[in-house]
């Protein structure tokens, strides 16, 4: 059985291209005061000036721009990023920021290193690899370079990985922040963060907020919350039904003058009402429900697709059920 419908948009796969456009915003006015909590769109903001900038290595003076004046060498540029009053040395940071393991590196954490006869600190921007071995760094690194972001191929080196103690990991940025601040912020359904954004399945990423989630994949990011998330979770998210294509939506009308909400992912229709709840239509069993008129001509499904005799599916809705099976194809029938 195969889902059809014009309006699920198939996501393109992930590329670093992507990616990078998702963590280079253009720089923006400093939200923080120095050695305060800062969030991490902020850091990859303030670290993105001076790679636009391209801002030569020196171990003296400073580098002066809207971010302040820092001394242009390693932990003088993640000093600059992460908003500290003054440019530290490499061991000054092991003084600022604590460990974390190496699968919870986030943009804005820093991998560290002072021993082995080489002092240097890079900003962790993401992953390259699904296998999380080649990080995405941002660093000044040496004479007659300039601020560039690069990927270390042979992994993190024998680095630390670190995070700064004033990182305000709730601080939604990125796509994610723009979809947040477009639905209203903390005064939408989705309410108050309460997780930083985090690694989705299949190359996506999401944030948790007191109501619901925003889930990204490259490069659009939509809200799902109340009773449709509830369904999500419990029948394997984004594993199963890839990532939503749209935000949820008012539904129309149902013959017995139901309303309810809808929103669709890339494989499937998400249908919820009052008094049928969360239910998800999907492949041939959808292709037949979307030729017949939706829920203003069947109403709501008031339950999930079923197995029937001789290898077949059905599912139930307010007026009718839609049968399905390899010889047949499918057909609806009056309940």
């Amino acid at each position: 059985m195969k889902f059809l419908h014009r309006t699920v948009r198939r996501i393109t796969a992930l590329t670093l291209a992507t990616l990078a456009a998702t963590f280079c915003a253009t720089p923006t006015a400093s939200a923080s005061t120095p050695d305060e909590p800062i969030g991490r769109g902020e850091v990859l903001d303030r670290a993105w000036s001076w790679i636009d900038e391209q801002v030569p290595y020196s171990q003296t003076g400073c580098h002066n721009n809207q971010f302040g004046c820092y001394r242009p060498d390693c932990s003088g540029y993640v000093s600059m990023a992460w908003h500290l009053s003054s440019s530290l040395t490499t061991w000054n940071l092991w003084n600022v920021t604590f460990d974390i393991p190496a699968d919870d590196l986030q943009p804005g954490d820093a991998l560290l290193r002072d021993s082995g006869g080489t002092d240097h600190v890079a900003l962790f921007v993401r992953w390259a690899d699904a296998a999380h071995t080649q990080p995405v760094v941002r660093e000044e690194y040496d004479f007659g370079h300039v601020a560039e972001e690069q990927v270390w191929t042979d992994g993190l080196r024998g680095f630390a990985p670190r995070r700064y103690n004033k990182l305000d990991d709730l601080v939604p940025y990125g796509t994610i922040a723009v979809k947040y601040d477009s639905l209203g912020g903390p005064s939408s359904e989705l309410g108050r963060p309460i997780r930083g954004e985090r690694d989705a399945s299949l190359g996506g990423r999401f944030q948790q907020f007191e109501h619901g989630i925003i889930l990204w994949h490259p490069d659009v990011a939509y809200a799902v919350y109340g009773d449709i998330l509830s369904t999500f979770w419990a029948t394997d998210a984004e594993r199963r039904w890839g990532f939503p294509t749209m935000d949820e939506a008012d539904a129309s009308r149902a013959p017995d003058g139901t309303r309810g909400r809808y929103q669709f992912f890339e494989r499937g229709l998400f249908l919820w009402s009052p008094s049928t709840g969360t239910h998800v239509v999907h492949d041939a069993i959808y292709d037949a429900f979307h030729a017949a008129g939706h829920e203003s001509v069947l109403g709501y499904p008031t339950t999930d697709e079923m197995d029937e005799a001789g290898g077949g599916k059905a599912q139930r809705f307010q007026k009718a059920t839609i049968h399905w099976n390899r010889d047949k194809g499918t057909w609806i029938t009056n309940n």
